[in-house]
């Protein structure tokens, strides 16, 4: 009935398994009828008594088979629902959801030009077989109790450190470990405002924020995001016409535009938030990848007196390895830890001892060192190449995560996102950055995966198909 192949790679548990579930599947051994007992199949197939037991523990996990008390195993056929549970139609609004909806899960081959997320191959020498073998000797307390409503100290102790290291004065009781940034806005979002009030932003800013921003029932005022930083006269009259509570804004390699905040602006923005009582969130996820020397942070200069540090290892590490954190004056610690504990009660210590692992043994600094360098290689060719497909680049003067490109004039955004999914190309459209729609059809480009002749090809083609289009409809109106 079974033959198992002791030269094979595959583990005999395994075949045993797969034998025996393709019996059962093809009616050879029906619904009901007694499995061999574990002492008879052992000696049959010369294994031992625990294999047999593995093998029937796993088709029982399966469904194929069910343990009755001093009865042995029977085989067993689960119940094949008949009818389809109607699926609800996929959001088909280009909006935010969208958008995150097609980068969580995208078409097979799909070449996800303006994605936030380093590449699978970019990621494949962080974890090492060595690292994960001493995490799983060491850190067997995470699998069994409960973790800290705060985050794991010793990585909390680790940042404290790797924040002082970029002059933040960050104490490990000023930090909250998240699951991620979007947790970490999400707790700031809950424990300090209410439906109703006031936040100013940046414009264009990340699409996520917004749609966080707007479920939480908040007014968003837009304040226009400069090549030095946010625009300084329209937050102050922002300031001073509609008092926002809070001021969100990105100091280091803005999301989507590339650009870094100039530290007389900086210093400029904390005297203006002096001035008018304005909590500050900075966002600075992707600083530990930017280019140039002594990186700014607004956090540095305050001192976590009225600015919310927030960041992450996700982006930069792993999109599954879902660990951020929030340095906060030390007045908010407690309301962020209260949200944290009614909304996950923790985050995972396991993820978090493994970043630890990575940082105190130096894996996540040569990782940070590599991922530049590649960006830095590939920022020249993807400018060049976006350049020669026809779109305007807003480059500045180092290489950065993202590129902001505007589409020529007459070319329809919508429709050519659209038609690049249609092509299995997820391009970032720039109407998903603005509150109201942007002024102009543009899009987000990332140094990480959009240096592609597969792109540049689809580009060119297809926005000098779309700009005849557009010429066309033109003279018919002017005739």
């Amino acid at each position: 009935m079974i033959h198992l192949d002791r030269a094979s790679h595959t583990p005999l548990v395994d075949q045993i398994v797969h034998q025996l579930a393709g019996l059962i599947q093809a009616g050879q051994l029906p619904a009901g009828s007694r499995l061999p007992s574990i002492r008879k199949l052992a000696a049959t197939l010369a294994v031992s008594s625990a294999t047999v037991v593995a093998a029937y523990d796993r088709l029982t996990a399966r469904g194929l088979a069910i343990s009755r008390a001093a009865s042995g195993f029977f085989v067993h056929m689960p119940h094949v629902a008949t009818t389809q549970t109607p699926t609800p139609p996929r959001r088909d609004t280009i909006d935010a959801v969208w958008l995150l909806r097609r980068m969580l899960d995208p078409k097979p081959g799909m070449l996800q030009a303006g994605n936030g997320f380093l590449p699978e191959a970019w990621l494949e020498d962080t974890l090492s077989s060595r690292l994960l073998a001493r995490l799983a000797r060491s850190g067997q307390r995470a699998f069994v109790s409960p973790a800290s409503a705060q985050g794991y100290e010793p990585l909390r102790r680790q940042l404290s450190l790797k924040l002082g290291q970029a002059g933040i004065p960050a104490h490990p009781d000023q930090i909250v470990m998240t699951s991620g940034t979007t947790q970490a806005l999400d707790l700031i979002l809950r424990s300090l405002l209410v439906a109703g009030d006031t936040v100013a932003i940046e414009e264009p800013t990340y699409f996520g924020l917004t749609a966080q921003l707007r479920a939480h029932g908040v007014r968003l005022i837009a304040v226009p995001r400069l090549a030095d930083g946010p625009d300084l006269a329209a937050l102050e009259a922002a300031c001073v016409n509609f008092r926002p509570k809070m001021f969100f804004t990105q100091t280091l390699m803005h999301n989507p535009t590339g650009t870094s905040t100039d530290i007389a602006v900086a210093s400029r923005l904390l005297q203006l938030a002096e001035r008018h009582d304005l909590l500050i969130v900075e966002d600075n996820v992707y600083s530990d990848i930017y280019p140039g020397p002594n990186p700014l942070h607004l956090a540095q200069i305050d001192r976590l007196q009225r600015v919310i540090h927030v960041s992450s290892f996700t982006k930069v590490l792993s999109p599954n390895i879902r660990v951020g954190y929030i340095a906060a004056p030390p007045a908010f610690v407690e309301t962020f830890i209260e949200a944290k504990m009614l909304a996950v009660l923790a985050t995972s210590e396991f993820d978090e001892r493994l970043v630890y692992e990575l940082l105190v043994e130096g894996g996540y600094r040569k990782h940070v060192e590599r991922v530049r360098l590649r960006i830095a290689r590939q920022w020249p060719g993807m400018i060049t190449g976006l350049r020669e497909a026809g779109l305007r680049v807003d480059a500045g003067e180092h290489a950065a995560f993202f590129a902001w490109s505007a589409l020529p004039e007459g070319v329809d955004e919508e429709t050519l996102v659209r038609d690049a999914a249609d092509n299995n190309i997820l391009l970032t459209p720039g109407s998903v950055f603005f509150i109201n729609g942007a002024p102009g059809p543009w899009l987000r480009f990332s140094a990480a995966s959009a240096n592609d002749p597969r792109l540049f090809d689809y580009l060119r083609t297809r926005l000098a198909a779309l700009g005849e289009q557009a010429t066309r409809k033109a003279r018919l109106v002017a005739d």
